[in-house]
């Protein structure tokens, strides 16, 4: 409570003085996002080392925007929100823009335009009614992962064959199959949490699992949805 604070003054300071206050939070500010943005489901950009800081470059350049047009308008927000949810609303756009402007998703979109490479892409817009709408995707992302479950379900009984022929079906790797035949309701949960925007440690604490479990779920969603939707036949 004392930190929340203690960030709450730093950024009425900046509201009311600018750019004096600013370096101030900067400062301040920093780890936090670093924090945030080590958890941000962004793909094959979280093994770069500078990908934290890329994100939270990108957040301090919206909170100095506009002579910090975002900052006065939180600090005149009645009644104000939790603060650090804010700050990981902010850290998830920051996210989405920073994996948009990556050359791997610039190659992705231009060879199938409707192809998404991360979870991010999936958790970063508005509902829209065309067809290749976010919202749409999310519908879709979630019906296919919860019919694969169903699925395996079903095949693990049968034995191992079973669970081959699917792989073959999806053309996705047997180790996909294997992972949502041992742990396939534990992967749509986290699915679901992420689409409605949640936190690693927000999952973790829903679901009664650790922090490691949640990223070693997003990194295996992660891999078996690049698989699965990388074929345009899919």
């Amino acid at each position: 409570m004392s930190d929340d604070l203690e960030l709450w003054e730093l950024f009425r300071s900046v509201a009311r003085d600018g750019d004096a206050a600013w370096p101030a939070l900067l400062v301040r500010l920093e780890p936090e996002l670093l924090a945030f943005a080590r958890r941000q489901p962004i793909g094959r950009l979280r093994d770069r080392d500078d990908s934290p800081r890329e994100i939270s470059s990108r957040v301090f350049a919206r909170l100095y925007a506009r002579d910090y047009a975002a900052i006065r308008a939180l600090c005149a927000s009645e009644p104000p929100p939790v603060l650090r949810a804010w700050l990981r609303v902010i850290v998830r756009r920051s996210a989405i823009d920073y994996m948009r402007d990556s050359p791997e998703f610039e190659r992705a979109t231009a060879k199938r335009p409707d192809r998404w490479i991360s979870l991010a892409s999936l958790v970063s817009g508005i509902a829209a009614p065309a067809p290749d709408s976010i919202a749409q995707q999310r519908r879709l992302v979630l019906e296919a992962v919860r019919e694969m479950v169903r699925a395996t379900a079903q095949a693990r009984a049968a034995g191992d064959d079973a669970l081959a022929r699917l792989a073959l079906e999806w053309k996705i790797s047997r180790l996909h199959v294997r992972r949502l035949a041992t742990r396939g309701e534990q992967l749509l949960a986290v699915l679901v949490a992420v689409l409605e925007g949640r936190s690693q440690l927000e999952i973790a604490a829903q679901l009664a699992i650790t922090r490691r479990e949640v990223e070693l779920a997003v990194r295996y969603l992660e891999e078996l949805l690049g698989d699965r939707f990388a074929d345009p036949s899919a």
